[in-house]
């Protein structure tokens, strides 16, 4: 595989993590700000769960296996990706041969752009920690949107301190150090079995997480948007009857919003 060229970015990467692991260093990207657009609309990640299912599209994960280390915590973005593997062998031997000891996380963080969402994917594991505190200090310098991270975090209240949103798989006080090996940035991920690609829209709040696919981005939105105005004017006419008679009796059988 031929190296990717990282002079766009080399200023913002560490450079220890070999170009041929790199599979791009740009992403798909639209100009209008639909995470904003998002982002405006209560109870996001609800919102984007029934426009998914609205059109078939994308997937949505609870928030038991991934979850948010503040309930405050909410985020839209695109993503950016890297897959680790877990090592086989002992710590011990891992350590003694040097195996275990080069991560990707500051260099993604160094490929994504302000508001973008790291996507971390441990293949399944969850031996140890691939985020901690001065990763999380790297990523909010990095001015990245949030992380994702299918396997485990640790330092959860330094994280926390650090203001930058986190959902995890797990939680685990060792280091993934002797433990795992970068394999690839910017190609596809699984998070929780659902395939993610770079570009793709990832949408979290204390509920869950939502994926929407790059190109169905546009669509969702728009239907999220269309389904805020229903349930605002569904919400006046709640708050006005004046009492739950009056409500139910204006009802048209088939039009109340979930």
């Amino acid at each position: 595989m031929p190296e990717t060229d990282l002079t766009d970015v080399s200023a913002r990467v560490t450079g220890t993590i070999p170009p041929s692991k790199i599979l791009s260093t740009e992403i798909p990207r639209y100009a209008e700000d639909y995470a904003a657009r998002l982002l405006a609309i209560p109870d996001t990640a609800s919102a984007v769960a029934d426009a998914l299912d609205e059109l078939g599209v994308g997937a949505v994960i609870n928030s038991t296996d991934l979850k948010p280390v503040s309930e405050q915590a909410r985020m839209c973005g695109p993503a950016v990706t890297l897959r680790y593997i877990p090592l086989g062998g002992d710590v011990s031997a891992n350590r003694a041969s040097g195996k275990g000891t080069t991560f990707g996380d500051r260099d993604l963080y160094g490929l994504g752009r302000p508001g973008d969402v790291a996507v971390m994917d441990c293949s399944g594991s969850r031996s140890g920690a691939v985020m901690g505190a001065l990763s999380a200090r790297w990523a909010v310098k990095a001015e990245i949107g949030g992380c994702l991270v299918d396997g485990a975090i640790r330092d959860t209240a330094s994280i926390i301190a650090s203001g930058l949103p986190v959902w995890s798989a797990a939680r685990h006080p060792a280091a993934a150090r002797y433990r795992y090996e970068t394999m690839q940035m910017n190609g596809p991920v699984s998070l929780c079995g659902h395939l993610v690609n770079p570009g793709d829209y990832l949408v979290a709040d204390v509920d869950g997480v939502c994926v929407i696919p790059f190109f169905d981005v546009p669509r969702v939105v728009d239907v999220c948007e269309n389904a805020h105005q229903a349930e605002i004017a569904f919400i006046a006419r709640i708050d006005t009857a004046a009492s739950l008679e009056e409500l139910v009796a204006g009802l048209t059988p088939g039009t109340t919003p979930a």
